[in-house]
């Protein structure tokens, strides 16, 4: 099942040299170069991939990367990889590793043919990452009453996307997590959703959720 990665990484100093930039870059095609030869029947382009790097808009020294993969198992394969290791360990000196947080999300996130006519999430301005925190004995009437009232979202959002879906890789006896990706084309008018007609509608939601962190980012790779 096709997952899709977020993995929020803590820099020591931002805005990002020129040369970080370039070994993000060179990364990428590192990990390009790895997955082809991994698993020759995927497609192994970053754009067909959807990777990218994202700056925190809240605080721009967290950088999110993002990438589609099979599984989250062939993501752990490439974690593991002697290429990655390679990698982080010459990033040592960049980030404060201890502050990374990875996840995993049941669904493809950043498919582009789902919507046509919208703005794509990776082309998108500003968008917003919504980890929504849910008693596992809610999750059902929770996902339920989204379905049932996340039209207002889209609508608000248009010609943002909206997508969705279930954190995979959750311990035993933690919330399950609720993934929710807007693009928008600020994070003003995000934040304009309070004003939205048909807000109380959607705000029907709450009663499910026990916490929710709400983070913004731009594309910069």
């Amino acid at each position: 099942m096709t997952v899709t990665e977020f993995a929020v990484i803590h820099f020591t100093s931002t805005p990002l040299s020129d040369s970080v930039r370039e070994f993000l870059t060179s990364s990428t095609h590192l990990q390009d170069s790895w997955h082809a030869a991994n698993f020759p029947t995927l497609p192994s382009s970053a754009s067909d991939r959807a990777v990218a790097w994202f700056e925190q808009i809240e605080n721009p020294s967290h950088l999110m990367t993002t990438a589609r993969w099979d599984s989250v198992a062939a993501h752990w394969q490439w974690i593991r990889s002697d290429t990655n290791i390679g990698v982080m360990k010459a990033l040592g000196d960049h980030i404060i590793s201890q502050d990374t947080v990875l996840f995993h999300v049941d669904a493809d996130i950043f498919d582009e043919t789902s919507s046509p006519g919208s703005i794509q999430l990776l082309q998108s301005p500003v968008i917003s990452v919504s980890r929504i925190f849910v008693a596992p004995e809610n999750k059902e009437a929770f996902h339920a009453k989204f379905n049932k009232v996340r039209n207002v979202l889209e609508e608000y959002a248009r010609p943002g996307l909206v997508q969705f879906g279930w954190r995979e890789d959750i311990e035993a006896g933690t919330k399950e997590e609720f993934v929710l990706v807007c693009g928008w084309e600020s994070v003003e008018k995000h934040l304009g959703f309070a004003e939205a007609p048909g807000l109380g509608q959607f705000q029907e939601i709450q009663q499910y959720i026990e916490t929710a962190d709400i983070k913004h980012y731009k594309r910069v790779l």
